[in-house]
């Protein structure tokens, strides 16, 4: 019996139909860093993206271009490892707006699962009283913070424990999961505009990568990153409405 590629849910796991969901995000976080925040002190990103453009200062006063350059790259790099999938997964633009519906509600199970009453409360330090500067962070939250975690740390995590743990396939998951989970809640602590480290807070966002974890194997990229900006900018923008 052979499996229907064709349906919903395995079509929206596969890379190719992901990086076509999450490329206009990316394009809406360009845009509103450069024509709203530009000479602002709100031209800031975030720090997983600014972790990865910070490797490329080496190459000097042609880093941004070069970074551009580089990330058009590897998205052709992607489609052309995956040019075979494109005929058993065809874009669906029906099926990427049933992944912007899926993403908002696994975003607001989120929100319920890890702040249930606090969900109003949320601590003035993780937002600003700029719905606009809101929505730009937290789209580069979730693409870039799941671009780290788990497209990388988690995926290279995996594929390292497979040469140690062979035929141990929940094993690799379980270990990869936790590591990468840990080292996401740990990152927002780290850096000069760090977070106060709390334990409370920690435990949260350990839970929250996990579960971003989880999303990511059995949801796929895609619908990771729109659970993850979903989350964030729920989470930061009830507080506003609330108040207002």
């Amino acid at each position: 019996m052979t499996t229907n590629k064709n349906n919903y849910f395995n079509n929206s796991k596969n890379v190719i139909v992901s990086l076509v969901f999450i490329i206009p995000f990316l394009v809406l976080y360009e845009l509103i860093c450069f024509f709203y925040f530009v000479g602002e002190n709100y031209q800031i990103r975030n720090s997983a993206d600014v972790i990865i453009r910070d490797f490329f200062n080496i190459f000097g006063s042609v880093a941004d271009q070069f970074y551009a350059l580089t990330l058009v790259a590897v998205l052709f790099f992607i489609f052309f490892v995956n040019k075979s999938e494109k005929n058993k997964f065809p874009i669906k633009y029906n099926f990427l707006i049933i992944m912007l519906i899926e993403g908002i509600l696994l975003g607001f199970l989120m929100l319920i699962l890890l702040n249930n009453s606090s969900i109003f409360n949320t601590p003035k330090y993780l937002y600003q009283d700029n719905l606009l500067l809101n929505l730009y962070l937290c789209i580069g939250a979730g693409i870039w913070e799941e671009i780290l975690f788990r497209l990388f740390i988690f995926s290279i995590l995996f594929t390292l424990l497979g040469s140690i743990l062979k035929d141990k396939a929940l094993i690799q998951i379980f270990i990869s999961l936790i590591v990468s989970s840990l080292l996401f809640s740990l990152f927002h602590y780290i850096g000069n505009n760090a977070d106060i480290f709390q334990l409370n807070t920690f435990i949260i966002r350990f839970i929250g990568g996990f579960v971003l974890g989880v999303i990511y194997i059995y949801r796929g990229f895609g619908i990771s990153v729109m659970t993850h900006i979903s989350y964030d900018f729920i989470l930061v923008s009830l507080p506003l409405i609330y108040n207002t």
